[in-house]
């Protein structure tokens, strides 16, 4: 098989070349689909070929670069032009690398067909530049911020002499030594004229290094400078302004006699010592202090002391000490010879002998020893506020204006299910507000941080982190003020959930009882009157009849017989809906549901309805088919339709008729049964009411039949009890239409 050639060289040879650079090399179509990618990409990548060849180069983007820079490199590359740049792509493992690119269009006949990228991996050149950056950032802060003035000068020169040198960097410090504004630009003889030998100490500086300390009459200081050469015949000073040094010395050579008074009338404990810690002077209260003459303390050392621990830590802090860091302050406990154990807070200076070097080292001492028992105690109280803080019963938070809380407790962080190591940082009480409640919330807050208000105290729902709701007490009030501003509040938190549940139940229990007792208002009413009425009209006919029942023809004892039994059935019916109803009151009123025929049980509660039905010459009407199946309680159903039945009778005219049928309906799983008479109907407010025992008041029947208005309350119990409904259509003196839905 022939081998494809481009010139003199063999594709396959070509492609093996590539394979063997370390530089990656990528060929895609125009739509950006990898068709090629060499070792190198592999390797830095990751992939086979077999992974990426086909897919996207959008497989390789780690999200760094916006929508812009992608769609001017496809720009750039489709015009037929090579774009050049850098790259943060991601790899099969997901570590970023980065890569200066160069991509190029391939074209065949004039025409692209192609695009070939070659990248190198530049990430370690970039993290040199990151490096770069925040050393030079660091240097530039330690150079601005130094605590001592530090300049950089260059050289100005004539005919090869120095005549002057130029300041092009200089700190904030080294302008305050001058007492200028700024010396970057200026030359060292506009702002120091009387600088000595300059050609030659020049020349020194910019050879070697240099330490001299002169006094200036221009700027009226001392000033110890130190230099040191630097590249491209530069160098750099260190100054630093020992004046107040300078006058101290003075200060203290010209009135020794006046120091050393007051040295040894000090109440602090001074002395001096060498760098080997020999004591070559002391004070009296020094002396008094470890209850010694002078003499058997000059000549001691200093060191002997001190533990082990402080030996090094003092001698660590001396070999620190310097001219421009001449002092150093610590604290020790030394004990006694009595055993008695004193703290001592020392200060400790260097002091510098004629040629900057360190002579001496000079300590003033304080007692403490009060101020560190206090130091402890006040830790002793602070752990003890945080035993309290954490184990409180109440939750307790400090929070700030964003609701973020820098304080919480354990029982805090209980209520709102957070872990006990959760840091305070990660909390904020907000998350806990219910949406609805937020904004009210917000307000509160606003409010107490303005004080307008100097607490607030709220029982409101709250959520923990883990989506529970719960109820709690929290009063809150500002802590925490800054420059006159509230930047803290404490919220003391008690979880009222159960005492909450316990008030709505109460609630809930008060309703009942109150329905209870209109209730028992309305039966002892119903006792007093509806039942007491029938039973008069029973006993005087009936004592009428025992008394005088040969005076009486028979048409009149059939009367009085009729009334005494139409007050025997009323009554019969008033203490049946009596005791249904003391069940429903008790929850002894339970549906044990059957299937039955409809109309087989409407046909038996109109036949023992017939007697009253003829007493008003009414007719039942039985429309109901036979077959039609519901699912109930028998007996519950019973009640309900001689319920309705009843009334209807009751409120129907003479010669009238009540019916009893079934409503067509699309609903295969239910069956609607009504109850329609044709008499005085109901009026729209008693409508609203009806089914209401505390609200609706009975209403005599058109032949002043008496009613309690339970048998309406309880049949809507009765159906709703089955899983049924019951609605109620009516219009005044055209009469009433029930409608019973149930369960097939």
């Amino acid at each position: 098989m022939p081998h494809t050639t481009i010139g003199m060289i063999h594709l396959e040879e070509l492609q093996l070349a590539i394979n063997e650079l370390q530089t990656i090399v990528v060929v895609t179509d125009i739509n950006g689909n990898i068709r090629y990618v060499n070792n190198a990409f592999q390797e830095k990548y990751g992939y086979t070929p077999e992974e990426v060849i086909g897919r996207s180069t959008r497989l390789l983007k780690s999200d760094f670069h916006g929508k812009h820079f992608y769609k001017e490199l496809w720009k750039t590359i489709h015009s037929g032009e090579t774009w050049e740049g850098v790259f943060l792509n991601k790899t099969k493992s997901g570590r970023l690398i980065w890569e200066e690119a160069k991509i190029s269009p391939v074209k065949i006949d004039g025409k692209i067909a192609a695009f070939i990228a070659i990248k190198e991996d530049v990430t370690y050149k970039k993290e040199l530049e990151e490096q770069f950056r925040k050393e030079k950032f660091l240097l530039d802060e330690l150079f601005d911020n130094a605590p001592v003035g530090v300049i950089l000068f260059e050289p100005e020169f004539t005919d090869e002499v120095i005549i002057d040198f130029k300041v092009i960097k200089a700190n904030p410090i080294a302008a305050n030594v001058f007492n200028s504004l700024g010396l970057m630009g200026l030359s060292l003889k506009q702002f120091l004229p009387d600088f000595p030998d300059l050609a030659v100490r020049g020349r020194w500086m910019l050879t070697e290094k240099q330490n001299f300390e002169i006094y200036f009459d221009s700027i009226n200081k001392h000033l110890n400078m130190r230099t040191f050469p630097l590249e491209n015949e530069r160098f750099c000073m260190y100054v630093y302004d020992v004046t107040p040094y300078k006058n101290t010395i003075s200060a203290l050579e010209e009135s020794e006699q006046r120091y050393s008074s007051l040295v040894e009338d000090s109440p602090a404990l001074i002395r001096r010592y060498n760098k080997q810690g020999i004591i070559s002077y002391i004070n009296r209260n020094y002396a008094d202090f470890f209850n010694k003459a002078p003499e058997q303390l000059i000549g001691s050392n200093i060191f002997n002391l001190l533990s082990k621990v402080q030996k090094e830590q003092l001698k660590a802090g001396l070999n620190g000490l310097s001219i421009h860091n001449p002092i150093i302050e610590y604290e020790q406990n030394i004990q006694l010879p009595d055993g008695t154990v004193r703290w001592k807070k020392w200060i400790d200076r260097a002091l510098i002998d004629a040629e900057g070097n360190i002579a001496e080292f000079q300590s003033v001492g304080m007692d403490f020893t009060q101020l560190k028992k206090a130091e402890k105690l006040l830790e002793e109280q602070k752990s003890r506020l945080d035993a309290i803080f954490d184990n409180a019963i109440m939750g307790i938070g400090v929070m700030n204006k964003q609701g973020n809380m820098t304080m919480l407790n354990h029982r805090l962080k209980e209520m709102f299910e957070y872990d006990l190591d959760v840091a305070p940082g990660n909390c904020n009480y907000f998350d806990h507000i219910l949406n609805e409640d937020q904004e009210v919330v917000q307000d509160n807050f606003k409010r107490l941080f303005s004080g307008k208000i100097k607490h607030f105290n709220i029982q409101r729902k709250f959520i923990t982190k883990k989506g529970k709701e719960f109820w709690a007490d929290i009063f809150a009030s500002p802590i925490t003020m800054v420059n006159g501003k509230y930047t803290e509040t404490v919220g003391l938190m008690i979880d009222i959930t159960e005492k909450y549940k316990m008030q709505v139940e109460l609630k809930e229990s008060e309703q009942k009882l109150k329905k209870l007792n209109n209730t028992k208002d309305k039966l002892f009413s119903v006792i007093a009157h509806d039942i007491r009425n029938p039973f008069n009209a029973i006993l005087g006919f009936s004592t009428m009849l025992n008394k005088r029942i040969d005076e009486f023809s028979k048409d009149e004892v059939r009367e009085f017989t009729k009334r005494i039994l139409e007050a025997s059935e009323q009554t019969y019916k008033l203490l049946e809906d009596l005791l249904t109803w003391a069940k429903s009151q008790l929850g002894q009123l339970q549906a044990r549901q059957a299937t039955f025929d409809l109309n087989v049980i409407v046909k038996e509660c109109i036949e023992s309805l017939g007697a009253i039905a003829q007493g008003k010459n009414i007719r039942l009407i039985n429309k109901v088919n036979e077959n039609t199946l519901v699912t109930t309680d028998v007996e519950m159903f019973k009640f309900v339709i001689r319920n309705l039945i009843h009334n209807g009778i009751k409120f129907s005219h003479r010669d009238s008729t009540v019916e009893c049928g079934i409503i067509s309906g699309t609903n295969a799983d239910t069956v609607t049964l009504y109850v329609k008479d044709y008499g005085i109907g109901i009026k729209p407010e008693k409508l609203k009411v009806l089914f209401n025992l505390e609200e609706f008041l009975s209403t005599s029947g058109t032949s002043q039949e008496k009613g309690t208005g339970l048998g309406l309350s309880l049949s809507k119990e009765m159906i709703e009890l089955n899983g049924g409904s019951i609605e109620v259509s009516s219009i005044v003196n055209m009469g009433s239409e029930f409608r019973i839905t149930l369960c097939r």
